[in-house]
């Protein structure tokens, strides 16, 4: 999903393929294109792993679009499938086919076919790998196969949206597949660019291949403006990201709170990105697993108070978890579902309980914003009579000590681990199934009607799909498992570059960028 660029740690169940479209508005005509020219930008936090295969971490994601294609792109404006490694394809319930250009070569020249595709879903698919794209994006049931130029997927029982979830899946050379550790600090793709060198927790950079000639917008590898070199530096301050915009030595960065009004001189474009959700822990025996607590807590917080905190004033209520612009489903989960604001009703609640209600909230402290929304918070329940500990630290720990905890139960609510997506297909794996640590229910979720609607959505297709999706959704508002927030128009802001798209959390296509003389 993720860490990400902007303010708060965002876990990655993001559908990369479905970026944004804003036109040019970062400025430059050909004529101002640069050749062989070097381009910078910035992320967050180390991305760790950088292997495809076995992350679903935003920043890693990243870095991935540089040297890895997809099977499809999504078309900026519908968000309807485009071709990519992929010229055409066919799908049913459970059955996709791709059909794959001619020539497609890997960086190191070697050939990548339908078969290769193949590989790559069938690993993912292979329990011993522990893939984490397993079922969040490759059904735990499909079959990949081959012939000639056509890749089939089958699976047992219907997958929605399947078309989609595996067409974004970022593909790896047959050498990397045959030796996947090479790919933590590597690089071995179809993409326009190549990893040359990684500086843990400092940056890494990137080198154009040559013979790249089936980027989206027909960007080849001696495209005008498309940079020499890349550079991808790991910067967690806000307002370090700025200077170095401002110094030149950042091409592109997204920037968020106060230090955007010392940016008004460069051309920005918006990526609304899910900027706020607390998620509260299942684990048995937490005062959280009881679903009237979680309700209690809920309706202690002004959630419109709390947006204007987490935003700077600048964002607006989450009505989904559908956060990513475009999305393959639109609606509105939140409005009636979630229990209003009204202190007193909450301390009511609380004292109602009849025991003590201990929360230890892990947040993002890495910005001002972000630990203001934790203290009021943190207010607004000690008001209605919890017992609140703060325990804030910067993404990768917001991360440790809760999606990735040793001890599942260790934390009862987190404010700034996201999870986002634009196929709601995808949150079934994080919010049902087994329990931390046999699975991946980081927050030992069981609620049995989103189960069931899930099940029954799973056999649908188009708007029927999106009404059943949204129904099950509902019934995760219902009983307060997790609460989105709001969401913020996030910008990235570019100095002597531009983008062909509008960025969607942070992500660029790497054939996307070009760098201005």
């Amino acid at each position: 999903m993720k860490r990400r660029v902007a303010a708060v740690a965002l876990l990655l169940i993001a559908v990369p393929a479905l970026a944004a479209c804003g036109g040019s508005s970062a400025g430059g005509g050909q004529a101002d294109f640069a050749a062989d020219g070097s381009f910078a930008v910035a992320v967050d936090s180390d991305p760790g792993d950088l292997n495809p295969l076995v992350t679903n971490l935003v920043n890693a994601q990243i870095v991935g679009m540089y040297s890895y294609d997809t099977l499809i792109f999504g078309d900026p404006e519908t968000a309807k499938p485009t071709p990519f490694l992929a010229t055409s394809w066919t799908e049913s319930p459970t059955k996709v086919t791709y059909t794959l250009r001619d020539g497609i070569t890997c960086a190191d020249g070697t050939s990548f076919t339908a078969q290769t595709a193949a590989d790559n879903l069938n690993w993912i698919v292979a329990p011993a790998n522990k893939s984490p794209r397993l079922d969040s994006v490759v059904p735990a049931d499909a079959k990949a196969s081959a012939n000639g130029n056509v890749l089939t997927v089958t699976t047992s029982k219907p997958r929605p949206f399947m078309l989609y979830d595996i067409g974004a899946q970022q593909m790896v050379c047959e050498h990397g597949l045959k030796n996947p550790k090479s790919l933590s600090a590597g690089s071995d793709g179809t993409g326009p660019f190549v990893i040359d060198h990684v500086v843990a927790g400092d940056s890494i950079t990137l080198k154009r291949r040559e013979g790249y000639t089936w980027g989206p917008k027909n960007s080849m590898s001696d495209t005008p403006g498309l940079p020499k070199t890349v550079t991808i530096k790991i910067v967690p301050s806000p307002s370090t990201r700025a200077n170095l915009l401002l110094s030149g030595q950042l091409n592109a960065a997204m920037v968020s709170g106060k230090d955007e009004d010392r940016l008004t001189n460069l051309k920005s474009q918006p990526s609304p990105t899910m900027s706020g959700m607390i998620v509260y822990n299942h684990h048995q025996g937490l005062p959280t697993a009881d679903a009237d607590v979680r309700r209690a807590l809920t309706q202690a917080i002004d959630l419109d108070t709390l947006t204007r905190i987490l935003t700077g004033g600048k964002g607006e209520r989450a009505t989904s978890l559908l956060s990513e612009n475009p999305s393959l489903c639109t609606y509105d989960t939140v409005k009636g579902e979630l229990p209003s604001y009204n202190a007193d009703a909450a301390a009511k609640a609380v004292h109602a309980v009849g025991k003590p209600i201990n929360i230890t909230l892990v947040y993002d402290n890495t910005t001002d914003t972000g630990s203001a929304a934790a203290e009021y918070v943190a207010k607004q329940w000690e008001a209605a009579g919890a017992v609140v500990k703060l325990d804030g630290g910067d993404e990768n720990y917001v991360i440790s000590r809760t999606f990735a905890a040793k001890d599942p139960s260790g934390w009862t609510a987190s404010l700034g681990l996201n999870l986002q997506s634009g196929t709601p297909a995808i949150f079934p794996q994080y919010l049902s199934g087994p329990a931390a640590p046999a699975g991946t229910n980081f927050a030992s979720i069981d609620n049995k009607d989103y189960n069931t609607r899930v099940a029954a959505a799973a056999g649908l297709a188009g708007d029927a799909a999106c009404k059943a999706w949204a129904g099950a959704e509902q019934a995760l508002m219902r009983s307060a498992d997790l609460i989105p927030v709001s969401v913020t128009p996030y910008k990235m802001y570019f100095s002597h570059a531009m983008a062909l798209y509008q960025p969607s959390g942070g992500q660029l296509p790497g054939s996307a960028i070009r760098v201005l003389k």
